[in-house]
């Protein structure tokens, strides 16, 4: 009788614990699938217009003056980029003389391991272009 109770402690355990998983893993995908969006034109645009809680209306005119400044932004956002991505180089370079070439080829190895799970538009530094909303 006594192993039946431990047993089900047991399951109910692991349960929990699988259960409380697959939901931490699902609240953060989502958190993070909504910050991907919010870096973008039409995710900017939009979390302006819920804020807001603009009318069909106020959406209307508001459009315009929000694209212009999402196209601002946008083009900020890509050069900070940019810059981020030449100081990584130059990072590298300067790394490179005090380490084995061993060492080195790993470091590259894991920063290609880390650009593979990126979309194209991600790793795309140079475009001058906002993305089609």
């Amino acid at each position: 009788m006594k192993t039946k109770y431990i047993v089900l402690l047991l399951i109910t355990f692991i349960a929990g614990f699988f259960i409380g998983s697959l939901t931490t893993g699902r609240v953060t995908r989502t958190k993070v699938e909504k910050i991907k969006f919010m870096n973008t034109p039409e995710g900017f645009r939009e979390n302006m217009y819920r804020i807001l809680q603009a009318t069909p209306e106020q959406k209307q005119a508001l459009t315009p003056v929000l694209d212009s400044f999402s196209k601002i932004h946008w083009q900020l956002m890509l050069k900070s980029w940019e810059e981020q991505n030449n100081m990584f180089m130059q990072l590298d370079e300067s790394i490179r003389p005090h380490v084995s070439e061993e060492q080195y080829h790993m470091l590259m190895q894991h920063k290609q391991k880390m650009m593979q799970g990126r979309t194209p538009s991600d790793t795309n530094l140079n475009k001058e272009e906002e993305p089609d909303p």
